[in-house]
């Protein structure tokens, strides 16, 4: 199957949607400022204490008496849009699909499937793209400028090369961070053709022992004081690359017998996982400032704003050829409530999108009633066998009610969410394809420590999907965090930098004051709930009963990011899975081997 481009039959309603929506677009523009300039966030407020105290009701005033003079004179054409606009939506598609045939950046190979296996990596972000009145709500501004920012780390993810360093031991890991628990990992960007180019940032793994943790807590303010600049925190950090050269001069200098602990045979860059000797509820999790290096999947949540999505696709583009946005229906269409926004979903793939569908909630109550929230449901071709089969995945994605005691409205997502995905898998799946992957992810608004979203946590959906994060219901494992920031501190100076952020994440105490945590943890209750991390509501799951005869799945790795610091109210999460396929003579032999 081919998806067609634009989200209209023909070229004609295309123009004319677009003619009705310019028409609309001036009083939207006027509103959405009007309302922005009495909602300062907390940066602006800083800033003001810095000016004359006269200079703010003043630039208040005239803005506000500018914008209302534009609103005055765009209504009569807002009206004569939106009689235009608002009938087209009934033959409107509910996502938009753009593609390039030759993406600057090019996957490595073809997979044939069988082999040593292959690594995919999935990326989840809320990026609170609202219109600008509505995100000063949320403490965030500018998201035309957020955009571009934003869609330039993911952008230089995928040139990143994937390099990992694994530990034979966890004591020859701990001598080796004993006295510097802080390891600077140099990474280099490479272009599209190969070369070295410029240094864009420093990985930092740390790792804190249990006796240190104390003078951790009391030193760190110390060290995000040397480490910050009073910097706009919308702006790039840029490390330079004779600054980092010199750090790693003076690390080596300072620790020549350290580094030999790590051997040449530790370092690689692809191929099956090495087997892990942890217990089986370990996660395999860090906090990293970086996007994990070679995203195959980016979902992104709350991009409603029009502009800002068309940036994002712009700028994304080159290096993701498959992209879906606009997800969403408008009107009346497919939902019984009126939707002036669409889902907010935004879909970009390095695979070939072969097949998408998208299912609109059907009760949905308060602000979140302006929005057409749902469900996204793809599927993605991702190699190509020997004998001519496709090698394809699912990939599903939502947001869920925001309310937090419309639990129950929750729960009927959740159950038509399972719904959704089984039929589309059903109708979209072949006998002659190969599924190796089925991932759900999404912002869906409840935790697994607050005793409020108790019935979510025990949905089935929860036993249907493997959590990476969570050992059952109200139980985190060790080293999950929270992924939902706290929108009064996001500016402060210890969190400002991806660098800082992740510093202050690593300490509980520090953890407290920047993540938002459980509502109503479980006291004095004989149920244990772990609280410590933080309200973990964004979420990556997958499954293994849905994907084809020998096909195993590993989890490689799960990464909380902090490469957005400033810029968004979530944490993006990743993870990767390894993909191995038995051979078919192997398959075979097992399965007669069974039947003996």
């Amino acid at each position: 199957m081919v998806l067609r481009e634009s989200p209209f039959p023909n070229a004609c309603v295309h123009d004319l949607h677009t003619a009705a929506w310019a028409l609309i677009f001036p009083c939207f523009w006027s509103l959405d400022h009007m309302v922005a300039s009495f909602k300062p966030t907390t940066y602006e407020q800083q800033q003001k204490q810095e000016q004359e105290c006269y200079i703010w009701p003043m630039k208040v005033f005239f803005k506000f008496l500018m914008y209302l003079i534009l609103l005055v004179i765009s209504i009569p054409l807002a009206l004569v849009g939106f009689i235009i606009w608002a009938p087209l939506q009934q033959v409107r598609r509910p996502f938009s699909f753009s593609h390039v045939k030759t993406p600057k950046v090019y996957l490595q190979e073809e997979w044939m499937g069988y082999g040593d296996g292959k690594g995919f990596s999935f990326v989840e972000a809320n990026l609170c793209f609202l219109p600008n009145c509505l995100a000063r709500f949320n403490n965030l501004s500018q998201t035309q400028r957020r955009a571009v920012q934003i869609a330039g780390h993911i952008s230089d993810s995928v040139n990143r090369p994937r390099i990992q360093v694994c530990v034979d031991s966890p004591t020859s890991m701990t001598a080796s961070l004993q006295s510097s628990p802080l390891t600077a990992v140099r990474q280099v960007s490479y272009s599209a053709t190969g070369t070295e180019g410029s240094v864009l940032a420093v990985n930092n793994l740390h790792h804190i022992d249990s006796s240190e943790e104390n003078s951790e807590v009391e030193n760190v303010h110390e060290y995000l004081d040397e480490c910050q600049s009073n910097k706009d925190p919308l702006d790039l950090t840029v490390v330079e690359e004779n600054n980092m050269s010199s750090a790693m001069d003076e690390m080596q200098a300072n620790q020549p017998s350290k580094q030999q602990a790590v051997s040449s045979s530790s370092l690689k860059c692809q191929g099956k996982p090495q087997k892990k000797q942890n217990g089986k509820d370990d996660l395999p999790a860090e906090i990293s400032p970086l996007f994990p290096a070679d995203v195959a999947f980016v979902c992104l949540l709350e991009v409603f704003e029009k502009r800002a999505a068309a940036k994002l696709k712009q700028l994304l583009q080159p290096v993701f050829g498959h992209i879906l946005y606009d997800v969403g229906v408008y009107g009346f269409q497919g939902c019984c409530e009126f939707k002036f926004f669409n889902s907010g979903i935004f879909l970009a793939s390095r695979y070939p999108i072969i097949d998408a569908k998208f299912h609109c909630f059907p009760r949905i109550r308060g602000e979140d009633g302006l929005a057409a929230k749902g469900l996204l449901c793809v599927k993605i071709q991702v190699g190509l066998t020997e004998k001519g089969q496709k090698i394809v995945g699912y990939l599903s994605c939502t947001h869920l009610h925001a309310i937090a005691e419309d639990c129950h409205i929750r729960q009927s997502q959740l159950s038509h969410i399972i719904v959704w995905i089984n039929d589309f898998q059903s109708t979209s799946r072949s006998e002659e394809e190969k599924v190796v992957f089925d991932v759900l992810c999404g912002d869906f608004n409840f935790d697994n420590c607050s005793l409020e979203d108790q019935l979510e946590q025990q949905h089935q959906i929860l036993q249907i999907y493997k959590d990476p994060c969570c050992s059952g219901p109200g139980q985190e494992k060790p080293g999950v965090i929270g992924t939902l920031l706290q929108q009064r501190t996001m500016y402060e100076d210890p969190v400002k930098s991806p660098e800082s952020l992740q510093r202050a994440l690593e300490i509980e105490e520090l953890r407290k004051q920047y993540l938002e945590f459980p509502i109503n943890p479980a006291v004095n209750s004989t149920e244990q709930r772990s609280v410590g991390g933080g309200r973990r509501i964004d979420y990556l799951l997958y499954r293994e009963d849905t994907v084809a005869k020998g096909v195993i799945t590993e989890l490689e790795e799960f990464t909380f990011i902090t490469q957005l610091a400033g810029l968004t109210d979530h944490l993006p999460i990743g993870m990767r899975l390894f993909i191995s396929m038995v051979p078919e003579e192997d398959d075979a032999s097992h399965d007669l081997a069974d039947e003996l």
